[in-house]
């Protein structure tokens, strides 16, 4: 391989100062996309960190959009990079005046100032991240001080309030230092706050804010608590609570048997991600079960095939999909009796607030690896579902509810977390 010429090294030399001076970062910092790759290439998280980010063991951080800016037209949504303003022009009762103020009195006092943001908008093809890093980079041009910025582009465990983006700060981006959670605070709009919790204001499109922060144990305030000094405004969780729900159904050690001994098929039916995957794993496939999954095997004539040959070898099989409709059972329970094998049905009557829970639950366990199933297929169930019944050729239906058993203490703090 030949060396390179001195005109190239000065040409690349050159590019990199045009780009450094096009950067509006004075400190020594710059972007970068962490995680595998997803939807398109994209990865999940995009980090603006370096050396010019010292570590700190006391963290501030922020939401972006209606917590540290607002749009200068007024709209919702932005109309382009340039349209931003700083939050709340008028006087607080603090001793800081606004907003910039007061971030510069926290990066003063030894605090990290940190933005966390979701922006689903990346992977939905819907926001430009070129323009969308020239706003932050503009945003902390105006502010004067060094600013750690963790953006989360689509559905993964980086998106709060998942705690995937504080966590990989605290891992990967403080350069060692152990952060302390108590000492740390969250500021975020999110915070579950219903209509007119002022004088016409709009409720708060969701409380992910509020989850994220409690969620992570640190400290929490709206824009109008930490920087106004308000007094906190009622609010509501808006969702499943996990931690009421598991006080109040404790499985205890579970000693019911549901395999059988004999040759048998076996049909699931139950909402996406409603635990019939752990069941069938812990009931029935350790038991010698085929298990027939149509996420694994891709098509409906696929599972079929499969079910018949493992019915031939004198396996029994269970099909752990949703099987909503009498029409997708009936094909099922034909290729039983046909090989004169019996057919039962469990129905896992998970509740759907506690699916959706579990969802979430399933992506933050595995990292981002299994990705939260969209609403969709939860309308298209309700849509399809027909109540399994006797009548359609099962020689038993059985209704099962969600027992909540952890195999580690680690799974189970990560149920308690709001989603």
């Amino acid at each position: 391989m030949s060396k390179r010429s001195s005109s190239d090294r000065i040409s690349q030399a050159a590019a990199k100062k045009a780009k450094q001076e096009e950067s509006k970062i004075t400190y020594d910092a710059s972007w970068k996309e962490v995680g595998p790759p997803g939807n398109k290439g994209l990865k999940p998280l995009i980090v603006l960190d370096g050396p010019g980010l010292p570590g700190r063991s006391q963290v501030v951080g922020f939401d972006m959009d209606s917590t540290v800016i607002t749009t200068k037209s007024g709209r919702t949504f932005p109309t382009g990079p340039a349209d931003w303003k700083f939050l709340f022009n008028q006087k607080s009762t603090l001793t800081c005046s606004n907003v910039p103020d007061r971030l510069r009195e926290l990066h003063k006092a030894g605090s990290k100032v940190v933005l966390f943001t979701n922006q689903g908008g990346i992977e939905k093809g819907r926001q430009d991240v070129k323009g969308l890093l020239q706003k932050i980079e503009d945003v902390i041009s105006a502010l004067g001080i060094p600013v750690q910025v963790f953006i989360s582009t689509g559905e993964s465990g980086y998106r709060k309030p998942s705690t995937g983006m504080w966590e990989y700060m605290e891992r990967e981006a403080n350069q060692g230092v152990v952060v302390d959670r108590n000492s740390c605070t969250y500021v975020g709009d999110a915070a579950g706050r219903a209509k007119d919790w002022a004088p016409g204001k709009p409720k708060d499109f969701n409380c992910s804010d509020r989850k994220f922060a409690a969620n992570l144990g640190v400290m929490f305030f709206t824009p109008e608590e930490f920087f106004m000094g308000e007094k906190p405004a009622p609010f509501e969780w808006k969702t499943f609570d996990p931690k009421d729900f598991l006080s109040n159904h404790s499985a205890g050690k579970v000693t019911t048997e549901y395999h059988s001994k004999k040759q048998e098929v076996v049909v699931l039916v139950g909402p996406p991600a409603g635990g019939k995957s752990t069941f069938c794993k812990r009931h029935l496939a350790a038991h010698g079960y085929t298990t027939i999954n149509r996420d694994t095997l891709k098509t409906q004539a696929k599972c079929q095939q499969v079910t018949k040959d493992a019915i031939k070898s004198g396996k029994s099989v269970v099909i752990d999909n949703t099987n909503s409709s009498k029409a997708v059972r009936a094909e099922y329970i034909t290729i039983a009796k046909k090989a004169g094998v019996p057919v039962r049905c469990f129905h896992l009557v998970t509740p759907f607030d506690l699916a959706h829970h579990l969802n979430y639950f399933r992506q933050a366990q595995t990292k981002g690896k299994v990705r939260r199933i969209p609403d969709v297929a939860y309308n298209v169930f309700k849509k399809n579902f027909d109540e399994p019944t006797t009548a359609e050729g099962f020689s038993e239906v059985k209704k099962i509810e969600f027992q909540a058993n952890f195999d580690r203490k680690a799974d189970e703090d990560l149920f308690k977390c709001w989603t």
